[in-house]
């Protein structure tokens, strides 16, 4: 089950903070692989599985990790958009979704 952590604006930078509080949990601690893949309009953000070909991101000192310009693309992600982060406890994962503007 997902949990809705934060919104915010998406940075040009690419780079998206994951809490403290669910990175320890997950395994994704300072200087480890994270994996990240486009999965029905969102990115999935967990622990790497080194025999995958998905893309895998360092994760920063600060807990942060940069999304691949290929995956922005799949979203269709330009600055300054919003998004959510979301928390799956059960399947140890973050998930990021784009706000859609419905204008």
């Amino acid at each position: 089950m997902l949990t809705m952590y934060k919104c915010r604006n998406f940075n040009k930078t690419g780079k998206i903070l994951l809490p403290s509080k669910w990175r320890g949990q997950f395994g994704l601690l300072p200087g480890k692989l994270a994996e990240l893949r486009f999965e029905q309009n969102q990115i999935i953000i967990e622990k790497a599985n080194l025999e995958s070909t998905h893309n895998k991101r360092l994760i920063s000192e600060n807990g942060s990790i940069h999304i691949p310009k290929e995956l922005q693309l799949l979203l269709d992600i330009t600055e300054e958009e919003e998004y959510c982060l979301y928390i799956d406890e059960e399947d140890k994962k973050f998930v990021v979704r784009m706000i859609l503007d419905d204008n």
